[in-house]
């Protein structure tokens, strides 16, 4: 019985804490629609920021408070960063 159950839970646990992040693919509840911002190709950050987030490589660039920018692994573990104010698909470009 122990088997079925701890498999079930945490199949629960990784449905209700996987971030949906990115454009074109379901949102974060942590992110508005870039559409809503009037900003076609950014993603804003927003309380309550993720605490957890999926393994999931689709890198991003952020916009950080302090006004530069850096790459993060994906929309989720951009939000989770305090000092990230939004962020757009796709790494930062190199200058």
């Amino acid at each position: 019985m122990m088997r079925v159950v701890l498999p079930l839970f945490l199949v629960s646990v990784l449905v209700s804490c996987a971030p949906m992040s990115g454009t074109g693919v379901s949102k974060d509840d942590n992110s508005k629609d870039a559409s809503e911002l009037g900003h076609p190709a950014s993603t804003q950050c927003r309380d309550p920021r993720p605490m957890v987030c999926t393994m999931e490589y689709r890198p991003v660039c952020a916009t950080l408070v302090s006004g530069g920018t850096a790459t993060y692994p994906s929309g989720c573990n951009a939000c989770a960063d305090i000092v990230v104010d939004s962020w757009t698909d796709g790494p930062c470009e190199e200058m």
